[in-house]
């Protein structure tokens, strides 16, 4: 397990046991630090105590705002960056997973370029923003490496370009916590990263090639016990993942699935993922038949058809131990509200394929998903 670091876009990105560590060589001239995590994951990967122990050997004022929780809205960003504000902090350290990495993002430009979260989801464009460090807890989300964020206002998910975080810690032992069920969500978010990169208009050779080599690892790597060595692999699936996606970003299934959680912020975002994934990939399949073939034979499922690609990843989740359904979370009174927010907010992200997604196939992904 080689720790190792890279760059990519605005982003230094160190990977490996220990590597918090390095935090040391980037907080020159910092005074205050604003630390932005959730309630329970920081303190108990262990993230938080690692954190703090630099904070603290460097001598630098700190606060932690620990209010940000799964599927964060607008304002929850803009209570963050009203706190970051009064504590005077000229650094940003989130530690969670996209939740709160996705929050800290957005909440590090208000502080700095004004106005509120919900203007950013209209379109308002960051002018400054504050320095952010990512620490991630999670093997799904790529938020460490991308641009993106996510939050919800008005029952209604919407991700955005919004900033790279200017360094990230990618460390395996901080994922060893994560429940069962939260690491085939995350993972299965990173899977998902991988497939519609590939099957997105934007897709090219390299988008391949590290979508390809996520889904392999996936695949031998899910199946298994969760020791470090797996969380180490799983998490380099996850942050190339992330790259993928920042090229060629997502489109059916996380319109889908953002509709959905944004109904029911209970539903965890991998886990929506799942549940609508296997039938959106039957009618994915149909148009992006080539990369798609050969992403899911890398979970260890050869497809020739659409029916045998939707079947093969029902398969690969049973056999991960994932057995929910939709109707654990919505029902078919909440079918018209997601068919206005993917049609209406979310239509951009149907855009980036090169098929025409119609309301017949959302409500037909919708129907058997349940």
């Amino acid at each position: 397990m080689r720790s190792f670091e890279l760059k990519y876009a605005d982003t230094k990105l160190y990977f490996g046991l220990n590597v918090v560590e390095k935090m040391r060589n980037h907080l020159n001239g910092v005074e205050r630090v604003t630390i932005a995590t959730g309630k329970n994951s920081a303190r108990l990967s262990g993230a938080l105590k690692d954190v703090e122990t630099v904070l603290k050997d460097l001598e630098l004022d700190y606060e932690i705002f620990d209010k940000v929780r799964a599927n964060p809205t607008v304002e929850i960003a803009d209570e963050l960056a009203e706190f970051i504000w009064e504590n005077g902090s000229d650094c940003v350290i989130a530690i969670g997973g996209g939740s709160v990495i996705d929050t800290a993002k957005v909440s590090s430009v208000i502080a700095l370029s004004g106005g509120k979260a919900k203007d950013y989801l209209k379109g308002r464009k960051a002018k400054r923003f504050l320095q952010l460090l990512a620490v991630n807890l999670t093997h799904g989300t790529g938020s460490e490496i991308d641009r993106f964020a996510v939050l919800t206002h008005e029952k209604e998910k919407i991700g955005i370009s919004i900033r790279y975080p200017d360094v990230s810690f990618d460390d395996p032992k901080y994922t060893l916590t994560l429940p069962r069920n939260q690491s085939i969500y995350t993972t299965i978010d990173a899977f998902f990263h991988a497939y519609e990169a590939v099957t997105a208009k934007s897709t090219n050779p390299f988008v391949e090639t590290l979508a390809f080599e996520c889904a392999r690892i996936i695949g031998e790597n899910l199946p298994k016990e969760q020791k470090l060595e797996e969380k180490y692999k799983l998490l380099y699936a996850s942050m190339i993942a992330g790259i993928a996606l920042d090229m060629s970003p997502a489109h059916i299934v996380h319109a889908i699935e953002h509709a959905l959680s944004g109904i029911n912020p209970k539903l965890a975002h991998g886990c929506g993922l799942a549940l609508v994934g296997a039938r959106a990939i039957y009618w994915i399949h149909k148009h992006c038949e080539n990369s798609a073939k050969i992403l899911m034979s890398l979970i260890g499922r050869e497809v020739k058809s659409a029916e045998e690609a939707e079947k093969g990843f029902r398969e690969f989740l049973k056999s991960v131990g994932f057995d929910e359904r939709l109707s654990d979370y919505i029902g078919k009174d909440d079918f018209r509200d997601v068919e206005r927010i993917v049609f209406g907010p979310l239509k951009y992200l149907l855009n980036r394929v090169s098929f025409e997604f119609t309301k017949e196939m959302l409500y037909d992904i919708l129907e058997k998903s349940l």
